[in-house]
């Protein structure tokens, strides 16, 4: 809903769009149960702490001979009671060795100990309890708003939904909004992005949203680029020549679908937590200030001053991140030693899926308190070494370098310099030796790429989206790598072959190493290819300033996808003004999507 406010003339507030509900209470009153969340921890956190000082002052020993090592040699007639109440008293303290003094102080801290532990199995269902499907449902549903440019007050739709509903109507044929194919790059190597115009989206919008009312059009529009179902491409985000810019001056704002389970090339290892606006979501690199920040508001809602105090001083933020992070997943927990099976055949998740599920249930921890560290995943794929099977003692030394992207299972999208997706990456050319064949012959090519994608809000722990148009638009997080690998020729390159390697088998913290074979079209497979694949997440920050200005949202949390057009657009940018795209294949594969009358 869109509020008046005095200072920003918009409120952003949740949206009760009656997919969310809070399970722990049917009366709705979820800060009191958030501020309890924070209250045992904070306990649990000093309870902890005050154990480790006991029993480091309990455990000690004294060494100095002239005091005396043992307690007995100061009461020697006073005999040790084995059947110990608990209690301490000046007879329970005393010890005939190191070993029974140890003991002792064991029996003497036992009762905090077993305090300690039944905190912590208390907290458990408070902090990471067992999934409810309604629990997850749009838990942080608060990027609705926007201000305008004057701060007065926006109109406000009367509907509001996700945008992938509209989407999915908008590309059917006969729809009436024109796709267009921007294509960003060299003559020959261009990365080909689906666009749209904002007035046919507008004019779609009053024909069957809005009828006829323009204001409530727009106010849609906007809301879909705030939550990034669509973000806006104009002639100032693309680095054309000024000949193009002054043949074109009137080039309207176009729009382009964002993949909630956008894939990033990444072009160096700093990349891997670099601040980014990646899928559906604005990202930033993670810091022990934004930790802070992020649980000082609940804190000082929860205690006041004295717990905010505390808190700072245990270090809570920090503590309660790697909590939530070591946090095992209910169905690990309860797993037995049998494997489960239907019928004869495996069902267990694949190490890649149950990777997925772990971490999205990690974000569920994290989105439930209320704090913004979401976890990203991050593949690496290694080219080692080619081989030519017609050429047994070794292939010559030739120049090859590689297409690669991660994509879904089933896309068709073919992978070359004339339809190539923005989220894919060329490797530089390098010359491979001749090398001696085998599995551990030394690796001859030497070439990484890095890819990385969000684990987005609105899925549930398998992955499924709650919005059944998103789900049936963008279903799930890529599962395969689909490579081309070319030989660098001086006049015109020549490609070897292609394949999908399915990356099921690839866990979190492990890897996966393969000779892949690469097929060319007629002729077969006669290049293998060795890749050496592995995954692991890292963990970010969702941006909160849900109502900082767009200029600010862009400097601190860059597009990737913009920012990629922009730097390919240096090298040459055209649009294919055709009605239709029927030959065009958008990112990540929304052509295939697209029907025409």
């Amino acid at each position: 809903q869109f509020q008046s406010s005095k200072n920003l003339g918009i409120e952003v507030t949740d949206i009760d769009d009656g997919l969310y509900r809070d399970a722990d209470d049917g009366s709705g009153d979820s800060q009191l149960n958030l501020y309890k969340r924070f209250g045992l921890l904070s306990q649990l956190m000093f309870l902890t702490e005050l154990r480790k000082q006991l029993c480091a002052v309990a455990a000690a020993v004294e060494d100095d001979q002239d005091a005396g090592v043992l307690p007995h040699e100061k009461f020697p007639d006073v005999p040790i009671d084995d059947d110990f109440d608990g209690s301490i008293t000046e007879g329970s303290l005393e010890a005939d060795d190191a070993e029974e003094a140890l003991g002792v102080a064991s029996r003497m801290v036992k009762p905090l100990l077993n305090w300690v532990r039944s905190r912590e199995i208390d907290i458990v269902d408070e902090v990471s309890p067992l999934i409810c499907h309604n629990e997850q449902r749009w838990s942080s549903l608060k990027l609705f708003g926007a201000i305008n440019s004057s701060g007065d007050q926006m109109h406000e739709p009367s509907r509001v939904n996700g945008g992938d509903s509209m989407i999915r109507r908008m590309i059917q044929g006969g729809s009436g909004v024109d796709f267009r194919t921007l294509r960003v790059g060299e003559a020959g190597n261009s990365v080909i992005v689906v666009l749209f115009g904002k007035q046919d989206a507008i004019k779609w919008l009053m024909t069957n949203e809005t009828r006829n009312d323009e204001a409530e059009a727009k106010a849609r529009l906007k809301l879909m680029e705030l939550t990034r179902v669509i973000e806006p491409i104009t002639s100032s985000d693309l680095s054309i020549p000024k000949s193009y810019a002054a043949s074109h001056p009137s080039t309207e704002s176009r729009y382009r679908f964002v993949d909630p389970w956008e894939v990033e090339a990444l072009e160096s290892r700093s990349g891997e937590t670099a601040s980014a606006a990646l899928g559906r979501g604005r990202y930033q690199t993670l810091s022990v200030g934004l930790i802070a920040n992020s649980c000082e508001k609940i804190v000082r809602a929860a205690g006041g001053l004295h717990l905010l105090g505390l808190w700072s001083t245990l270090k809570g933020g920090i503590t309660l991140t790697k909590a939530l992070c070591s946090a095992h997943p209910p169905w690990e927990r309860g797993a037995g030693g049998d494997l489960l099976m239907k019928k004869g055949f495996l069902m267990e998740p694949s190490p890649y899926d149950n990777s997925i599920r772990q971490h999205l249930y990690g974000n569920y921890l994290f989105r439930r308190l209320e704090l913004p560290q979401r976890f990203l995943a991050l593949v690496q794929v290694e080219l080692l070494d080619l081989k030519n099977v017609t050429s047994p003692s070794g292939s010559s030394s030739l120049t090859a370098y590689a297409l690669l992207r991660l994509k879904r299972q089933g896309s068709s999208a073919p992978l070359n310099h004339k339809a190539r997706s923005l989220d894919s990456a060329c490797t530089q050319a390098r010359k491979i030796s001749k090398q001696s064949s085998g599995p551990n012959s030394p690796a001859s090519w030497g070439s990484l790429v890095r890819f990385r994608f969000p684990l987005p809000e609105g899925v549930n722990c398998e992955g499924r989206s709650f919005d059944l148009d998103r789900e049936s638009l963008f279903k799930g997080p890529p599962t395969c790598l689909q490579i081309t690998v070319y030989e660098k020729k001086f006049m015109s390159d020549f490609e070897l072959g292609g394949a999908d390697v399915n990356i099921d088998s690839l866990g979190s913290g492990g890897q996966i190493e393969e000779w892949v074979p690469l097929r060319a079209g007629k002729d077969g497979i006669t290049w293998f290819a060795r890749i050496r694949l592995s995954l692991r997440f890292e963990l970010l920050c969702l941006d909160p300033s849900f109502d900082a200005s767009e200029t600010g949202k862009k400097e601190r949390c860059p597009s990737v996808g913009l920012k990629k057009i922009s730097f390919l657009s240096r090298l040459g940018a055209h649009e294919d003004h055709k009605q239709g795209m029927k030959n065009s294949i958008s990112t990540p594969d929304f052509g295939q999507l697209l029907t025409w009358g």
